[in-house]
């Protein structure tokens, strides 16, 4: 609090019930983690009943004898009530664990919160707070989200993600319904281990670094440190993971669950735009004379009259190791559009075992795709991207690569994907 007037100010709110949730949150935690608060409101209290003890004594002193009406305020014993049943809530929010909520500590890029109750805001700024049952979406390939847990757990999701809240039977839970999440769980104390739900496994962990990506079929998770335990819900088997180990859990019992070694990193990446659910995200063309494989451009409304058209392509999902930006790694897509418009390349990256990194993006001009209506490919060194934020590194050089996206302003653009490569610096570069 910025002093202690204002701070009991916020206590005496509290008293008479006028604090919105989010003041109700920080409320609890003050009288969880300050005596100095407790003892305000015990003293206001203790000031409560000496109040209604004197009334109460001047109500039954000898008077003359005279017929009035006697006084009664009720108001008095009520304030006492309150305060001591007030008093009673401090100690009792002091001596439990601090509720499940998560703040946004960090944003870029068009987000949208959606409250337990249905209420939905479009708008997210640093400092939310999302308590049980409240959800976040991330409605972009460019956007990310940090989130603090209040137990010091730090998880961020990035493209196109909706992540919410859950109590799993009184522990801290979250629901990864798609998307890409990244976790540093934190133990404190006794607190309960955090379970992640995904449409394909329950996973759970008291301490661990993961990431995490999951779509309707199949989910991919990657333990850098720590230790997790996987459930998959299409038959119950369980698995434990280790620091250094991932697994793929699918809704398909016939494709086998099972945990193996990370494999080294690699400085080459060919998408495979059939390799299996969740490679490409896009729209599926028919085939023509020129191309056996075609991806259309997804129309994604990220606000309010505000819409793109965008495909992306994941590096996990498509079966590939760990890819590694090197100073010289460039990107080859082919493709195809309608209209002599510019175009928008992205790379989503992550530290190497480790956590989200940052989105960095390069802008294609016209001019370098050609005649519209006719295919193109173009290479896009790595120096031509920038960050999508300030507080990165100009270049994500030592990183790795999540994932790439591509995308147009214009619907009449019909952007189509026909190949997706990841190229390493060139001999003697």
């Amino acid at each position: 609090m910025a002093s202690n007037e204002n701070q009991n100010e916020l206590l005496l709110r509290y008293l008479d019930g006028s604090l919105d949730p989010n003041d109700q949150a920080m409320v609890a935690d003050l009288l969880r983690e300050d005596a100095g608060a407790r003892a305000f409101l015990r003293g206001v209290a203790e000031q409560a009943v000496v109040v209604a003890d004197v009334e109460r004594i001047d109500q039954h002193k000898p008077q003359p004898a005279r017929i009035v009406a006697p006084e009664f305020h009720p108001w008095k014993w009520a304030v006492a009530a309150a305060a001591a049943l007030v008093l009673l809530a401090a100690f009792v929010i002091a001596s439990i664990p601090p509720g499940h909520m998560a703040k946004v500590s960090a944003i870029l890029g068009p987000c949208q919160y959606i409250a337990a109750d249905g209420k939905v805001q479009n708008e997210v700024k640093a400092g939310t707070l999302l308590k049980v049952g409240d959800s976040i979406r991330t409605r972009s390939s460019s956007t990310w989200v940090k989130l603090a847990l209040n137990d010091g757990s730090v998880m961020t999701i990035a493209g196109r993600s909706r992540l919410r809240l859950l109590n799993v039977d009184g522990r801290r839970g979250v629901q990864l319904a798609y998307g890409n999440l990244w976790a540093t769980v934190a133990k404190q104390g006794r607190v309960n281990p955090v379970s992640i739900q995904t449409p394909t496994a329950t996973i759970e962990t008291s301490t661990a670094q993961f990431d995490l990506e999951a779509h309707p079929t199949t989910s991919i998770l990657r333990v850098n440190d720590g230790f997790v335990n996987v459930e998959r819900l299409a038959d119950g088997q369980t698995a434990d993971i280790a620091a250094d180990h991932q697994a793929v859990i699918s809704i398909s019992r016939n494709r086998q669950f099972a945990v193996m070694r990370q494999p080294k990193p690699v400085n080459d990446w060919n998408c495979h735009l059939l390799a299996g659910p969740g490679a490409a995200i896009g729209n599926w063309l028919p085939a023509d004379k020129k191309n056996s494989v075609r991806l259309g451009a997804k129309p994604l409304l990220i606000g309010k009259k505000a819409t793109i058209y965008m495909a992306k392509f994941s590096v996990q999902c498509s079966g590939s190791p760990a890819v590694l930006i090197e100073n010289g790694s460039k990107v080859r897509i082919t493709g195809n559009t309608q209209t002599e418009n510019p175009i928008y390349l992205g790379l989503t990256t992550q530290r190497i075992k480790g956590g989200f990194f940052g989105k960095y993006i390069a802008k294609v001009e016209a001019e370098a795709l050609g005649q519209a209506g006719e295919p193109w490919q173009v290479e896009v060194p790595l120096s031509k991207f920038k960050p999508k934020t300030e507080h990165r590194p100009d270049l994500p050089i030592g990183m790795e690569l999540t994932d790439i996206w591509i995308f147009s302003p214009e619907e009449s653009a019909e952007l189509e994907i026909h190949r997706v490569e990841f190229l390493p610096k060139e001999v003697g570069q």
